[in-house]
C-alpha cells in the first residue's frame, strides 16, 4: 500500500545522505559524491517502528483526527447548501443547533411512527454526518494505513448489534439507551451508551440513511431519489463527468 512520504536530503563533503520518511518508517542511504567511482552508494536501508513505538501512532491518528473533522465540516457545508438551493429550510433554520436526541427521530421512523417534519430530518442528516460520515470519506480511509482500533470499535459496534437484535444505529442506541423510540416523552436515560466503544460501520449507516430517506420519498417536499443520491451515493458523476461533491 502507497504512504504519503516525505524525502528530504543534505550534503557532507564526501556524502549524500537522503531520507524518506513514511508513516512508520523511514528509509535512508548514503551515498559517495567524490569517490572516483562516483556516485557510489556507501549503505541504504530502513527503520521500522511497530504501531506503538515513538510518536508515530500519535501522529497517525492526530492525522486521521483533522481529515475526519475537515471531512464532516465540508460535508456538512455541502448539505446546507444542497437543502437551501431546494428551498426547505432557510439558511438560518440550517444553522439553528440540533437537537438532544436525533437517534430517536430516527430510530422513530425505522420502528413503525410518524415521518419526520424538514427540520426534524435536517437534526438527524447532521447527526449521522457527524457521527459516522457516509458519503464517501471512507475513500481516503481505504489509502491510510489500517487502523486496528478503529476495526474493533465496528467489531464492537456489530457484536452490540446482535445482542439487542437491532439492525440499525439508532435503533441499537435507543435499545442501549432502553428508550423507546415510540415514547413522546423520554429523551434521555442514565446509561452511559459512549462506554461501548462502539464504531458503526459506514455500510450500516448507508442503508441506514437510504432507508430512512426512502420513506419519505413523496411525503416531504423535495424528498426525492435525485436528492438521496446526492446525499448518499459513493459515485456522483453526472454524464458530462462532473461531480455532485463539485457543484456543492
Amino acid at each position: 500500500m502507497t504512504q504519503p512520504v516525505v524525502r528530504t536530503s543534505f550534503k557532507t563533503k564526501k556524502c549524500l545522505f537522503s531520507f524518506v520518511i513514511g508513516h512508520s518508517s523511514i528509509g535512508w542511504s548514503a551515498v559517495d559524491t567524490i569517490s572516483e567511482r562516483s556516485p557510489y552508494l556507501q549503505g541504504c536501508g530502513s527503520v521500522l517502528f511497530p504501531a506503538d513505538d515513538c510518536l508515530a501512532s500519535n501522529r497517525r491518528q492526530l492525522r486521521r483526527q483533522r481529515r475526519h473533522i475537515r471531512s464532516t465540516r465540508i460535508r456538512i457545508a455541502r448539505m446546507k447548501k444542497l437543502l437551501a438551493h431546494l428551498g426547505v429550510l432557510t439558511p438560518a433554520e440550517l444553522d439553528v443547533a440540533g437537537g438532544p436526541c436525533p437517534w430517536k427521530l430516527a430510530a422513530r421512523v425505522h420502528a413503525g411512527g410518524s415521518l419526520l417534519s424538514w427540520p426534524e430530518l435536517w437534526d438527524v442528516l447532521r447527526w449521522y454526518a457527524h457521527n459516522r460520515g457516509y458519503d464517501g470519506n471512507r475513500n481516503w480511509s481505504r489509502d491510510d494505513i489500517e487502523d486496528t482500533e478503529d476495526t474493533e470499535k465496528e467489531k464492537a459496534a456489530l457484536n452490540l448489534m446482535e445482542k439487542l437484535g437491532k439492525a440499525t444505529m439508532c435503533q441499537t442506541i435507543c435499545a442501549k439507551l432502553q428508550i423507546d423510540p415510540l415514547s413522546p416523552d423520554r429523551k434521555s436515560s442514565a446509561i452511559a451508551y459512549k462506554t461501548s466503544n462502539a464504531a458503526f460501520p459506514r455500510d450500516v449507516v448507508l442503508q441506514e440513511v437510504v432507508d430512512l430517506m426512502e420513506k419519505h420519498v413523496g411525503k416531504l417536499p423535495q424528498v426525492t431519489t435525485a436528492l438521496i443520491t446526492a446525499l448518499c451515493a459513493e459515485n456522483n458523476t453526472n454524464k458530462e463527468g462532473q461531480g455532485v461533491r463539485d457543484v456543492l
